[in-house]
């Protein structure tokens, strides 16, 4: 019999499922850390935006909002005992305003630190540093006359509206900076909202990478591995249960084809062993049946016949008169007992060899 004619591709496509099972497990395999990873990639990238944003809010900004909010409570504290001391002349008015000089040239070293990396914000500091300097001198210039001469050298209108117009233009730029850092503060919020925003909108991706990996890993294992193995145990199941004429396609993965080409290998030799046997039976019918005739031939015809012969003979010594008619049909009878004992003799020399085998062959011979 024929063996299995190899079978078409059953996808017609561009996939083919045709490689080892090992590939195609790598293959699903990568393919699920490949949109794990990604996700995962894109999740840590945006949570690490938003712990850096979050870092820079809260270590820098949030308190360089506080340091601007302290910086001009301390100014307007130099201000206000300077002033109350010029009014009346009274050394305790002049505590706020030496504690404010303090805390400002501490308050002012902190910021810059904290906006080191600001420059808008630093160029402020600095026009900060500059105006408080140019105020400074003139509310230390004030102190000394009141302290030589009274309250009356600095009752001055003209000085006194220097005085508000110096002090008003340090407050303008501590006022900038309050702003310029409520600024930075807004921009790095909205900057947080949109890394947070980043961060859910990356564990979709995520969570929908993940299932798309699902799916296609189970398509995959579906065209390369389940389904060949499906269409194999069908067809191996109809051969069991006796359609031996039903060929074993090999398709799928290596694997899959060497298991078909193994188990079409075993169909054929099976189908050709049980020709072989069905060919034997009938030959052993055959020669059973000749067997049985010749057996009959020999029991009972020719024992008949002899029986027959006997009889004439017995009548022809009785009746002399037919004598000569009696020992032709007697010579008759004989040779036809003759040509009956050759018939048989022929069918069992056919009968003997499939009977007897090659050993008896060989020990006739």
């Amino acid at each position: 019999m024929e063996g299995a004619t190899p079978e078409k591709p059953w996808f017609a496509g561009p996939f083919r499922p045709e490689r080892s099972l090992r590939f195609w497990l790598i293959a699903a395999a990568l393919l699920a850390l490949l949109a794990v990873g990604t996700g995962a990639l894109a999740t840590v990238t945006t949570r690490g935006h938003v712990a850096d944003t979050t870092s820079e809010l809260n270590d820098h900004l949030r308190p360089a909002q506080s340091a601007a909010q302290r910086l001009l409570t301390a100014y307007v504290d130099e201000e206000t005992g300077q002033r109350g001391f010029v009014l009346t002349g009274e050394e305790s008015f002049l505590q706020p305003y030496h504690e404010g000089v303090k805390r400002a040239a501490v308050i002012e070293d902190q910021l810059a630190v904290m906006l080191r990396e600001k420059p808008q914000a630093l160029a402020i500091l600095d026009q900060i540093d500059a105006a408080a300097k140019v105020w400074l001198r003139h509310a230390a210039r004030d102190i000394i006359k009141v302290r030589a001469h009274g309250t009356a050298a600095v009752d001055d209108v003209a000085r006194q509206r220097l005085d508000k117009r110096l002090f008003d233009s340090l407050r303008d730029r501590l006022d900038a900076l309050n702003l310029e850092v409520e600024s930075m503060v807004g921009t790095q919020l909205d900057r947080l909202s949109s890394a947070q925003h980043d961060v859910e909108v990356a564990m979709v991706v995520a969570m929908v990478l993940a299932g798309l990996a699902l799916v296609m890993t189970v398509a995959l294992l579906h065209f390369a591995l389940t389904r060949p193995l499906g269409r194999l145990v069908d067809q191996l199941t109809a051969v069991s249960r006796g359609d031996y004429d039903r060929r074993i396609h090999a398709s799928g993965p290596e694997e899959v084809r060497r298991i078909a080409a193994a188990a079409e290998t075993m169909r054929v030799s099976i189908v050709d062993r049980s020709a072989e046997l069905v060919s034997a039976q009938h030959e052993l019918s055959v020669q059973s049946e000749r067997q049985r005739v010749a057996s009959d031939l020999h029991d009972t015809t020719i024992q008949r016949l002899f029986g027959l012969g006997l009889k004439l003979s017995a009548l022809a010594s009785q009746r002399t008169e037919l004598a000569g008619t009696l020992n032709a049909l007697i010579d008759e009878a004989d040779e036809i007992i003759r040509e009956l004992r050759q018939m048989i003799f022929e069918m069992d020399r056919v009968a003997a060899p499939a009977d007897e085998g090659p050993e008896s062959s060989r020990s006739q011979a």
